[in-house]
């Protein structure tokens, strides 16, 4: 064989593929995707089963602490799941007050009125009778404690200065008159939310991000709370049960196809490694190909 025969050798091709392809087929496909939804089918974890029981045994004289307990770099990662969770808050049409640990999560609950107008409106969920946003509430554990014994010497307006009088959260004295907390977590002020308020018997549920899955489930077993959504994926899995596919089902389409052709070109490369090397074995000795 000539050496521009070896060249056009079909395993040397495949084993030595420039890897650019690798990454301009890859950067097209989550495009695509992203831009156009394929809504593959999604597997629901026991988890996600969990959370999603306790979200819609919700009724409407609930009260929900809606925990908003990251900042935005976090919060990319458990979006999906605060949407969709709210979103069946609003269908349920329980009491929801929005609570903020971080101070860049005060521009987060306008980007979920934005995201959920269409619902809202259809359930006539009304700001002060239906919902209220506390604003950046919980600082620091001292003032998550302070509200769980006397919430309304803690928490006293609005995230507009606005007095509690007049809304559901008049009647809010203590732990005691909390439904359930809702804690979207980066790991800022979960654990105080868990001491002052879950420990004492309010029930708590969990949209964590993908390292902190591990140690709340330790709180799952426990009792200490009754679910956890696992991060974007989680989020993923309440949309499909919800009904509601957004910007978790989405991002699953991509990681799954992205991972697909990943696989494909891991075994096109073996492929050509082992048929190339079968080759130049068998060309060393003499014999032919």
């Amino acid at each position: 064989m000539t050496e521009a025969q070896e060249e056009r050798n079909i395993f040397r091709v495949l084993s030595e593929y420039d890897r650019r392809i690798v990454y301009f087929l890859l950067f097209v496909i989550v495009t695509v995707v992203l831009v156009q939804p394929i809504g593959m089918p999604i597997s629901v974890s026991p988890d996600t089963r969990t959370y999603h029981t306790v979200l819609t045994g919700l009724t409407r004289s609930d009260i929900v602490l809606f925990s908003l307990d990251t900042e935005f770099s976090g919060y990319m990662e458990i979006q999906s799941g605060v949407v969709a969770t709210a979103r069946v808050i609003i269908e349920r049409e329980a009491k929801m007050a929005i609570a903020i640990s971080h101070p860049e999560a005060v521009a987060i609950p306008d980007l979920l009125y934005s995201d959920l107008k269409a619902v809202m409106t259809q359930h006539n969920y009304v700001y002060g009778k239906d919902y209220v946003n506390l604003g950046y509430c919980y600082p620091n554990d001292a003032s998550v404690s302070a509200s769980a014994e006397d919430f309304q010497s803690a928490i006293r307006q609005d995230y507009a200065g606005n007095p509690l009088s007049g809304t559901f959260l008049a009647a809010v004295r203590n732990w005691r008159d909390i439904s359930l907390i809702i804690c979207h977590t980066t790991g800022i002020r979960s654990g105080s939310l868990l001491n002052h308020f879950a420990l004492r018997g309010t029930r708590m549920i969990v949209n964590c991000i993908g390292n902190m899955i591990a140690g709340q489930k330790t709180y799952l077993n426990a009792g200490t709370i009754q679910g956890i959504l696992p991060a974007m994926r989680g989020g993923a899995e309440l949309e499909f049960l919800i009904g509601a596919p957004a910007s978790g089902l989405t991002a699953m389409d991509a990681f799954t196809l992205g991972h697909y052709m990943l696989m494909i070109f891991i075994i096109v490369g073996n492929i050509g490694y082992l048929g190339y090397g079968r080759y130049a074995t068998r060309k060393a000795a003499g014999g032919q190909s």
